[in-house]
């Protein structure tokens, strides 16, 4: 991947096609390394296949304005839930054997120390959680594993992605709503609206159940996309109105006002994404329009003591050394 230009102008001066971060090159390069370092790609025609998915492409779309260090791990977290999701969507019997019950564990809010790590799916999960979470409140992290431990057990794992997801918008801002936001009547239905946007993959249902000629399924997606996105920018603007008339400090303000810009962003970056291909390369969609990463005999169904890379892996990131158990405060940006 190319980076974009940094002569380029502002972000949310260009159409919405064309917002992508200008920290793409860097993202790149920091997610091939750890993709290698955590054990989730263990050869070759893995890693080509990853490339193609163009997962740190829909991180950069998603969060054109986060600084390089929240990009790069805003794609972390991206790829994890997408080699989770296809994981899960191709299971085999010996999953639980390999941990996915125990994931909540690897969320330590505290920044205590986590389980040894058996699959490469915990041990990348441990490491993007000490990446992020010393940037949070302890109520954001609270939040974030609490979500993790409601829905474990439950597959799909759709409501904990898109759930998960909102709360990340809140780390790509830098911005936290109060409680007093989240208590408001307007902020559900921007959680609804937001949930359909994510879950979209730039077709409508019809389109996804019907085969169209090549135009009037674009035309088609497009529509859908339309419609999900302009759903989503009138719950915006009721929340951001509300919590006005609520009477909320200045800097509860701020932070709604915040959160509202970059979840539109990261919106019209997911939809964007989707209707220019999603996963370029990747298998054709299944039923419902799912493009499957077709990464699981390298992932996680392997203990991390059998991973047996095929190159060596590059140094350690310097903000993500150290054992599981490394407290907060190792992982500031």
């Amino acid at each position: 991947m190319s980076p974009v230009p940094s002569s380029r102008p502002p972000v949310t001066d260009l159409p919405e096609s064309e917002r992508v971060s200008p920290h793409l090159g860097e993202a790149a390069a920091f997610i091939d390394r750890w993709v290698r370092r955590t054990g989730l790609i263990q050869s070759f025609s893995a890693q080509r296949r990853f490339r193609r998915a163009r997962c740190v492409d829909l991180a950069a779309r998603v969060a054109p304005q986060a600084t390089c260090p929240r990009l790069q791990r805003t794609a972390a977290w991206i790829v994890w839930f997408h080699v989770l999701d296809d994981r899960c969507r191709h299971p085999r019997g010996e999953e639980y054997a390999f941990g996915f019950g125990v994931l909540p564990d690897f969320l330590p809010t505290d920044g205590g120390p986590t389980p040894p790590a058996r699959t490469a799916l915990q041990r990348a999960l441990a490491d993007v959680w000490r990446m992020t979470a010393p940037a949070m409140s302890p109520a954001w992290r609270e939040r974030f594993a609490g979500r993790f431990r409601e829905l474990s057990d439950r597959r799909p794992w759709d409501a904990l992605v898109a759930g998960s997801a909102l709360d990340l918008v809140e780390y790509v801002c830098g911005c936290e709503l109060p409680p007093s936001a989240r208590e408001l009547a307007s902020f559900r239905s921007v959680s609804g609206a937001a949930t359909a946007v994510l879950a979209c993959d730039g077709a409508g249902p019809e389109a996804e159940a019907e085969t169209r000629a090549g135009a009037e399924a674009r035309a088609g997606a497009e529509a859908f996309r339309d419609a999900l996105r302009d759903a989503l920018r009138g719950a915006l603007q009721r929340f951001v109105a509300e919590a006005a008339r609520a009477g909320l400090p200045p800097a509860a303000l701020s932070a709604v006002s915040a959160y509202a810009h970059a979840l539109a962003l990261w919106a019209d970056g997911r939809l964007a994404w989707a209707l220019h291909g999603g996963p370029a390369g990747a298998a054709a969609p299944e039923p419902g329009g799912h493009r499957p990463l077709l990464l699981a005999e390298d992932v996680t169904g392997v203990p991390v003591d059998l991973l047996r890379p095929r190159r060596p892996a590059p140094p350690p990131v310097p903000s993500t050394s150290g054992s599981a158990g490394t407290a907060l405060h190792r992982g500031r940006e």
